[in-house]
């Protein structure tokens, strides 16, 4: 079963900007969108973004920005400006960092901020605790969430393990319930999870889960399509 759709979103790998362009133009019409991570980012950074939204596909531009309120929210006007989709923004930035981002982002209505809780899906438990984070990775992804919720964020990116507590959290309609005219998304982050571990459904199950989108990796998709 092709892991393809409209509720997939293709984390592009962190190679150079001719192959993120080609595998735009490949696979754009078969997916909802497509992920650009720091790495990818770092390699042509804005002219990038421009290009890939230039395929009218949404595009999540995943840095996790954490920094200064005032930074962020030029951050996100750079990138609303450039037409990208969403923008994640990390929630160890607390309240005051992602309202800023959210209002920033009010001015762009094709753009919005997402809250980042990736956190917990690489980071060791050893690893939080030496920076004073002391809860669970699902009591972290639980804040996160209630963050994104009470702040105007558009949605949620969080690691697919984590599903169950986002949609507690949300609501089993988080989609169209929420108090947010853009509404709110649940994006789950397989990155590394899917066919490689018998506790993680494929794509169908998280979506049967409550996820609105499913981030996989690019080179997942292309082993799929026999690559």
């Amino acid at each position: 079963m092709s892991l393809l759709g409209e509720h997939v979103l293709i984390r592009l790998s962190d190679g150079d900007a001719e192959e993120a362009v080609r595998a735009v133009s490949k696979w754009g019409t078969r997916v909802g969108g497509f992920v650009m991570g720091a790495g990818l980012f770092s390699n042509r950074g804005p002219i990038l973004v421009g290009a890939l939204g230039a395929f009218g596909k949404p595009l999540l531009v995943d840095l996790g920005i954490l920094d200064q309120p005032r930074v962020v929210a030029r951050a996100v006007a750079r990138m609303g400006k450039l037409g990208a989709r969403w923008i994640s923004v990390s929630g160890l930035g607390g309240r005051r960092m992602v309202e800023a981002a959210v209002a920033e982002a009010d001015g762009y209505p094709e753009t919005s901020v997402v809250v980042s809780a990736a956190l917990a899906g690489w980071a060791e438990d050893s690893e939080l605790k030496g920076v004073g984070i002391f809860d669970t990775r699902g009591s972290l992804v639980s804040r996160m969430t209630k963050l994104a919720l009470t702040t105007g964020a558009e949605g949620i990116l969080f690691p697919a393990r984590e599903l169950g507590v986002v949609v507690q959290v949300s609501g089993s309609e988080g989609f169209s319930r929420m108090g947010n005219s853009k509404g709110f998304w649940r994006m789950a982050d397989a990155t590394g999870c899917l066919s490689s571990s018998e506790q993680m459904p494929e794509v169908d199950g998280i979506v049967a889960g409550g996820a609105h989108r499913v981030i996989i990796p690019q080179v997942r998709v292309a082993a799929d399509e026999g690559e």
